[in-house]
């Protein structure tokens, strides 16, 4: 089991008698077990990863189109997970390539990105030479927010359509249950902004992936969602409402959290505990604490 809380970084900034809130990142707190039937197996596991986003490169001869090479855009996002481990480290390596590998391209029209699996979209052939310019493309390489946000739950989704083949999920859904955050920096107007994913069942009892854009008012939980996720974000507004640091603020939260299971026996999440920021295109390890 695994306890991950996840929003938008909020203090308070004051400008002599006059005072606002601002939001300096996303931040991410996080506990370090592992477990199997209430057995903890590992502590210290890493839970938040920050990942690459990369929009490769055009090569052209004259008109010629003369394939993608290397990469003319990189950014990053950083992305925290529970459920059971070995799926979602699958779903986490899928999430990764899919990101890591944009590919620029022209269809119906205009001009977009295509992920790595949208093979037929990609580029060939030749192209008027005035196409393709940084105005066409713009300063961030037609990436925004959103676009990441819906490119990481394809990345989930086909997964779980690889692994609807195997006919195994209707009898283990159990096994395939995966909750995710993403916190990214917009590239198009350097917001930050949070989502939140969960794989649910269909009425096929199959599995379909659900995707919510967390506002700056609330915080996403997975792990121990049913039993945290109100009290965390009642922490949260309170903590926005006194003027205090809601990372820090929400890391706290996580470590009472984390006492109080441990106190009634309950080891399915533990110590050591992790606060990480994001900031620009930067995870940060700002703190942990070991008991």
């Amino acid at each position: 089991m695994t306890l991950v809380i996840a929003g938008h970084s909020m203090q308070d900034s004051s400008f002599g008698t006059s005072k606002s809130t601002f939001c300096d990142g996303v931040f991410f707190v996080s506990d370090s077990n592992i477990t199997q039937k209430g057995n903890v197996l590992v502590s210290g596991f890493k839970k938040v990863i920050e990942t690459p986003v990369r929009v490769a490169g055009l090569n052209f001869l004259g008109e010629w189109f003369n394939g993608y090479l290397g990469y003319d855009y990189e950014d990053s996002c950083a992305i925290a997970f529970a459920g059971s481990t070995l799926v979602a480290q699958h779903i986490m390596n899928s999430i990764r390539n899919h990101l890591s590998d944009l590919k620029p391209t022209y269809v119906d029209g205009k001009y977009q990105l295509a992920m790595p699996c949208e093979t037929k979209k990609f580029l060939y052939g030749d192209y008027d030479t005035d196409m393709f310019q940084k105005r066409h493309l713009g300063k961030n390489h037609l990436l925004t927010a959103n676009f990441i946000a819906s490119v990481m739950k394809h990345s989930v989704q086909s997964v779980l359509e690889r692994a609807k083949k195997h006919q195994n999920m209707k009898r283990m859904f159990s096994a395939y249950q995966a909750e995710f955050i993403l916190g990214v920096r917009c590239p198009e107007t350097n917001k930050y902004h949070v989502y939140q994913y969960e794989i649910l069942p269909d009425q096929a009892s199959e599995a379909v992936v659900g995707m919510e854009e967390i506002h700056e008012g609330q915080v996403a939980v997975i792990g121990m969602r049913q039993l945290h996720e109100n009290d965390a974000n009642a922490a949260f507004q309170a903590a926005v409402q006194a003027g205090k640091h809601t990372a820090e603020a929400m890391f706290d939260f996580l470590n009472d959290a984390i006492r109080n299971q441990n106190q009634i026996g309950n080891f399915e999440i533990g110590f050591p505990s992790y606060l990480y920021k994001q900031m620009g295109i930067r995870l940060e390890l700002e703190k942990h604490r070991d008991s």
